[in-house]
């Protein structure tokens, strides 16, 4: 972590006034984060980790951050130093100053909150539809069918090496769904991509009040399949809280009537940025009015995103818990459990495929109906 002399260097670049005081962020776990204060105000200090020290993917995510700004969406602006850089390297280290967005996080019990996180998604993929910066758009697919069933099929060829046929059944069943997902997601390379958040979660949410204020942290921006973002956000924001599920990092199935209203305020951002959105997002000044605008018919979702939608959300489930235990299994207690825990929430998912698709299609129609002011679900 840095010191305080290391503070202090990194501020010599910068015209933001003497240091006063500095904290250790706790937001993030890869980067070292600092809340400074100086006699002009207070600002976020970022210093890269080795691993995510790349000079043009950087200067990428600042581009976005300040096409988002120019359109008024609440990204925090980058402080450049003396010379107009964004990005200070020095002594090998990579860093950057934002400014300090003030507010409250995310409320899980506050509907106003749920809603508007919807709405901030659909309108950030709407503005960022053009937004095509060379720097961003050369980044690994997300959740690629052969690194989920190569990461599979590694992880069952070690627990058979250490556990014996104990497992035999949950890795039959696991397996037939890593083979089922890779079909499925190879057929999917057409999808419509942008650049996606990255990093779209409920602790890179500041509010006032109900109003979402600030949308922070760009560090995992690049161009993805809109899809996979949104899946993502589904099962964040549309799982149980307090979870169900003991060994996984993911709480349980998804809940229907929270998975129909996320997917209804984010179609009609994305359908309809007109002013009912400044009442869940508080524009950047003096762009204000640039979140009004007229329906974007390039950023509807399309049948082939709805059709994907129920498969990235198992995907996502079964990858992200495999590498996991790759990870870790040998120090896992209860590997066991673990893996029927999956083996649910990947049967869930496959069962429920029509159901969830469905479902997308009724959100879809409902934020048209809320638009024009007919009934809804």
């Amino acid at each position: 972590m840095p010191n305080i002399d290391e503070i202090k260097s990194v501020l010599n670049f910068y015209d933001l006034g003497e240091l006063k005081t500095t904290r250790r962020v706790d937001r993030g776990v890869v980067n070292d984060n600092w809340l400074i204060k100086t006699v002009w105000g207070r600002y976020f200090l970022k210093r890269r980790h080795p691993e995510l020290k790349n000079a043009e993917l950087i200067r990428g995510q600042h581009e976005l951050i300040q096409h988002l700004r120019h359109r008024g969406f609440p990204a925090p602006a980058v402080i450049p130093t003396r010379r107009g850089e964004t990005l200070l390297i020095l002594d090998g280290e990579f860093y950057e100053i934002q400014e300090y967005i003030e507010g409250k996080p995310y409320e899980q019990s506050n509907e106003a909150h749920f809603i508007a996180a919807a709405i901030a998604l659909g309108l950030y993929h709407a503005h960022v539809q053009n937004f095509l910066p060379q720097d961003l758009c050369f980044v690994d697919r997300l959740y690629c069918p052969t690194v989920l069933t190569s990461n599979v099929s590694n992880l069952f060829e070690e627990l058979a090496c250490y556990q014996g046929s104990q497992f035999a059944d949950v890795i039959k069943a696991l397996t037939s769904h890593a083979m089922d997902l890779s079909s499925r997601l190879s057929s999917y390379e057409q999808l419509p991509c942008l650049v996606i958040h990255g990093d779209y979660h409920a602790g890179n949410l500041v509010f006032h009040h109900d109003c979402i204020v600030g949308v922070v942290d760009y560090d995992k921006a690049r161009q993805q399949p809109r899809v996979v973002e949104l899946a993502e956000a589904l099962i964040y924001f549309a799982s149980p809280r307090p979870g169900k599920m003991k060994h996984l990092v993911y709480p349980g199935f998804l809940e229907w009537d929270r998975f129909t209203s996320f997917l209804k305020h984010y179609a009609g951002a994305l359908r309809f940025p007109d002013k009912q959105v400044k009442r869940h997002i508080r524009p950047v000044q003096p762009a204000a009015e640039i979140l009004v605008g007229s329906p974007c018919e390039s950023a509807w979702l399309g049948e082939d995103e709805v059709s994907a939608l129920p498969d990235y959300i198992r995907g996502i489930w079964l990858g992200v818990s495999v590498e996991q235990l790759l990870v870790r299994h040998s120090q896992t207690r209860g590997i066991k459990e673990f893996l029927r825990e999956l083996l649910a929430l990947n049967d869930w998912a496959s069962t429920h495929r029509q159901r969830l698709i469905d479902a997308a299609h009724a959100a879809i129609r409902a934020s048209e109906d809320t638009r024009t002011g007919s009934s809804s679900f």
